[in-house]
C-alpha cells in the first residue's frame, strides 16, 4: 500500500510540474511561427528571398509552404509577419498586416495567400486530429471589403448581401476527407477584425489542411476580394 501512495505522489509531481514548467505534447505541438526571426516591423516575404524559389516554414507539427512568383512581384503561400499596425496606406504593400494589429499571442503569425497556382495545402508532420487555430482577416482585406476593391464589378464596399468566406478543408495520405470547416470573414458590413478561434477538430485525423476563399465580390476574372487571411495558434485548442 505505502509503494502504491508513493507512486501516485510521484506521478502526481509529474503531471503538476508539466502544468506549471514544462511544456506538454500539445503545447509542442501548436504552430506559434515564433520561431522565425524577423526584424521588427518586417515581413518574411519575397523580399527576402530569391526569385523562382520554394521556402518552408515549421512550426509545432506543421510546415506552411511559401513560393515566389517567377517574376518575383508576389509570393502565394506562407508568409510570417511581426507587423503591429492596420495601416493601408501602401496598398497590397501592406498585405502582411492582421485587422487586429499584430498577433494573437506572441510576436509573430502567419498570412496565407491562397491562388490557384500555390500551394493548396498546410502540411502536417504526422497524421493527427488538429483541434484548431485562431483566425483574422488582414487589414487590408478588411479595408477593401469596408471600402472597395477597385476591381469589382459592382463598385464600392459590402452591401448586405456580400459574403466573404473561407472554407477548410484536410486530406490524408492525399484522399480528402468528407468534412469541411466554413467561416464567414465577412457577412454584410459585419466584419472579422478580431482573433477568432475556429475549430477544427471535426476534419479527424489529417496530415494536409487546404483553403479555399469565395465571396461576391467578383469580375470577369473571379474573386476581386483578395484571398488572404491571418492565422495564429494552429493546433490549439481554445
Amino acid at each position: 500500500m505505502r509503494k502504491s501512495i508513493l507512486f501516485v505522489a510521484a506521478l502526481a509531481l509529474v503531471f503538476a510540474s508539466c502544468e506549471k514548467g514544462g511544456e506538454s505534447y500539445q503545447d509542442k505541438a501548436v504552430a506559434t511561427f515564433e520561431e522565425a526571426a524577423i526584424s521588427p516591423s518586417q515581413t518574411e516575404s519575397y523580399l527576402a528571398f530569391k526569385n523562382d524559389t520554394t521556402v518552408f516554414f515549421e512550426s509545432g507539427i506543421f510546415k506552411a509552404q511559401q513560393v515566389v512568383s517567377y517574376n518575383g512581384g508576389y509570393v502565394v503561400g506562407a508568409v510570417i509577419s511581426n507587423q503591429t499596425t492596420t495601416s493601408v496606406e501602401d496598398g497590397y504593400a501592406d498585405a502582411y498586416k492582421s485587422a487586429k494589429g499584430g498577433a494573437y499571442q506572441g510576436r509573430n503569425f502567419m498570412v496565407w495567400y491562397a491562388d490557384s497556382w500555390g500551394p493548396a495545402s498546410l502540411f502536417l508532420t504526422k497524421d493527427t486530429v488538429v483541434a484548431g487555430m485562431y483566425v483574422c482577416n488582414t487589414a487590408l482585406v478588411a479595408d477593401m471589403i469596408k471600402n472597395g476593391d477597385g476591381m469589382s464589378s459592382v463598385p464600392g464596399g459590402f452591401t448586405d448581401n456580400d459574403w466573404f468566406k473561407l472554407t477548410i478543408g484536410g486530406k490524408l495520405n492525399g484522399v480528402a476527407v468528407n468534412e469541411k470547416v466554413d467561416f464567414m470573414l465577412a457577412e454584410g458590413t459585419s466584419i472579422v477584425t478580431d482573433w477568432t478561434y475556429l475549430d477544427l477538430s471535426k476534419l479527424g485525423t489529417i496530415d494536409e489542411l487546404t483553403f479555399e476563399m469565395t465571396g461576391t465580390k467578383t469580375n470577369t476574372y473571379g474573386l476581386t476580394t483578395p484571398t488572404y487571411f491571418c492565422i495564429d495558434n494552429l493546433g490549439a485548442t481554445k
